[in-house]
């Protein structure tokens, strides 16, 4: 369960771009920090969720919204009361601004340079009520979580390759594919080692108990060499 808005942030390798992990079906509202924004072209699916009241056995159609909207604003006044679920929303801005949506855990960014995308994630995080994050101490592709302190931190090891983006080329997404396959091929060789090492199981399936039979006979308690009775 999520202590903050903004659960993670990553920067795009194009250095205008970033994705922020927020809860978008609960903060769908998020958008409204886009209002003054003109919208030029919006893509939206979405899909009739009546809740408690729909029928298990029902399932409604993926439909597009073909209905037009100046901004946010309009849009968010629109589907407020509907029972709708936002499977897929993009939206661009006559400024050169894209949002894209990844149901239901991801809004992305995309800015016309460096510059405004930092000064864009300065104002969301702001918004959040979190704590300013240091985006030059942020590396490229790799996804840095917020834990509730001060800051955000990268949870991986230092040999934790990044995640490819849409702006990657063909010839690094092969790179990082060989790399990737290479990584876990280490890791499961080492991990298989460590558990033969770890097994301190012996099997006695093999081994040859006539050795230790005098009489090669089935051992039982009237066979005891003590003919006293035990008590």
């Amino acid at each position: 369960m999520w202590i903050s808005l903004i659960g993670s942030i990553e920067l795009f390798s194009n250095h205008k771009s970033f994705s922020l992990q927020i809860d978008t079906k609960r903060n769908l509202w998020f958008l409204l920090h886009f209002k003054h924004l003109e919208i030029k072209s919006k893509s939206l699916f979405y899909q009739v969720n009546n809740g408690v009241r729909q029928r298990k056995s029902t399932m409604h159609p993926v439909r597009k919204m073909q209905k037009k909207f100046k901004n946010t604003l309009e849009l968010l006044d629109y589907i407020d009361y509907k029972p709708y679920d936002i499977l897929r929303l993009e939206i661009e801005f006559t400024n050169g601004w894209k949002i894209k949506q990844q149901p239901f855990i991801y809004f992305r960014f995309y800015t016309n340079s460096t510059d405004e995308r930092n000064e864009l994630i300065n104002k969301l995080i702001s918004i959040s009520g979190q704590d300013p994050v240091d985006i030059l101490s942020l590396k490229e592709n790799l996804t840095y979580f917020y834990r509730g302190s001060d800051k955000y931190e990268l949870l991986v090891n230092d040999d934790e390759l990044p995640s490819p983006d849409e702006f990657w080329s063909k010839q690094k997404r092969d790179d990082w594919i060989k790399a990737v396959t290479k990584k876990d091929y280490k890791e499961e060789v080492q991990e298989e080692i460590s558990d033969h090492s770890d097994n301190s199981f012996i099997s006695t399936m093999d081994i040859d108990f006539s050795a230790n039979d005098n009489n090669n006979e089935p051992w039982n308690i009237d066979n005891d060499d003590n003919d006293e009775a035990p008590f």
